[in-house]
């Protein structure tokens, strides 16, 4: 008998601010299991009060199959949104604080390959998408947002993005939770917005770090477990 769950790694991101402040942290799971995986997180954006829950189920190539998140800002919802991928189309059902019920449906005919509900640990998950054949070059990976604005916080509706992705290259790197052989890439959300800077490890696309000038903070994962 197939056990129900075959790894399990946990995971917790500190969100720095200017003179090492603690703005906010990550807690993660990633539960892989046969056919696929599923990332759980809950972000705690203290500086502004916003908590973030999310939960995306991902098949065998990690296209997303299924998310859910729900942001509550000040203790108060103000917003949830469920998403269902199949071959055909994609429906998101949501209740946003000020438009109400929303549906909104999409053709995935040519697949989004990419759900993108904003945890950092999701964010390094596109990093899969794009190999290391082409260094320094962008390359395009298509996804579906709940939010293009930095914290992922404004005009909730589900929106297509073109998220572009450039592999730099392999790095030894230490964080708080220990030493990795790492991949580094280039992330790009918005033609207007400098690259983010992403280090992943090297054989899952687990988050380590990120820079983003766009924000003025810088994110590093401190816990690990698995």
């Amino acid at each position: 008998m197939a056990n129900a769950l075959d790894r399990l790694v946990r995971g917790r991101i500190a969100y720095w601010g200017e003179g090492q402040t603690l703005l906010g942290q990550e807690r993660f799971e990633l539960a892989q299991h046969t056919g696929g995986s599923t990332l759980r997180a809950l972000c705690e954006m203290n500086d502004i009060g916003l908590l973030r829950d999310v939960s995306i189920a991902l098949d065998s190539k990690g296209w997303p199959l299924d998310g859910f998140c729900r942001l509550t800002r000040h203790g108060q919802v103000v917003a949830s949104s469920w998403y269902a991928f199949n071959m055909q189309q994609i429906a998101v059902e949501s209740t946003i604080t000020g438009m109400g019920r929303l549906s909104q449906r999409f053709d995935n005919s040519e697949p989004y390959r990419y759900l993108g509900l904003h945890p950092l640990q999701g964010d390094a998950l596109v990093t899969c998408h794009v190999d290391n054949s082409r260094p320094g070059e962008y390359r395009v990976v298509r996804g579906l947002t709940n939010s293009i604005s930095e914290n992922g916080d404004e005009d909730l509706r589900a929106t297509p993005v073109n998220i572009e992705v450039a592999w730099l290259g392999h790095e030894l790197l230490e964080v708080a939770a220990g030493a990795f052989a790492a991949r580094k890439l280039a992330l790009r959300w918005h033609p207007d917005w400098p690259p983010a800077y992403i280090w992943v490890r090297e054989d899952d696309c687990l988050f380590l770090k990120m820079t983003w000038e766009q924000v003025n903070t810088w994110y590093e994962l401190v816990e690990l477990s698995e």
